[in-house]
């Protein structure tokens, strides 16, 4: 009768642990291996590929530069680049008038994302990285300026 009342209370103990560890991922987005993390100093970056990309444009018609959606197949990760075809003016306080442009990459499973900024004086940014295999992500820019502004993203992979 006891090793019965133990193994039942041992089920008991396993299935509840379970239970709890299910709502901890279901409560948010799931962190992964790599999430969050540099391409470059992980060595992800090392035999990366541009997998999508997307010319930024003002409704205007001026282009801004070109956002990426960047893959490591050695890590299954993705990233977001962002390139300005020219050096960011002043930004991101009130007396520059615009916001400083941003990069984004978004996991479409759960919707983790993580962003760069390009500031003054610079023409590039990248995002840190979003666990992906088995999953999409999507690269995505945003500009403001003087000729105009822009929320572009690149398609998923």
């Amino acid at each position: 009768m006891r090793f019965g009342k133990r193994k039942l209370a041992r089920a008991g103990v396993v299935v509840g642990g379970l239970g709890l560890s299910m709502i901890a991922t279901v409560g948010g987005a799931q962190a992964y291996t790599y999430d969050g993390s540099d391409p470059s100093s992980t060595g992800c970056s090392s035999g990366s590929t541009t997998v999508a990309s997307a010319t930024v444009k003002a409704s205007s018609g001026a282009t801004f530069g070109t956002i990426e959606l960047r893959y490591s197949t050695s890590c299954h990760t993705a990233w977001a680049r962002l390139t300005l075809d020219y050096t960011q003016s002043a930004c991101g306080n009130a007396a520059a008038g615009y916001d400083c442009a941003h990069a984004y990459i978004v996991r479409n499973d759960d919707g983790r994302r993580y962003s760069c900024t390009i500031n003054k004086g610079e023409t590039q940014c990248y995002t840190p990285m979003v666990y992906d295999k088995g999953m999409t992500s999507y690269a995505q820019a945003g500009i403001d300026s003087a000729v105009g502004s822009s929320t572009t993203r690149t398609v998923a992979y």
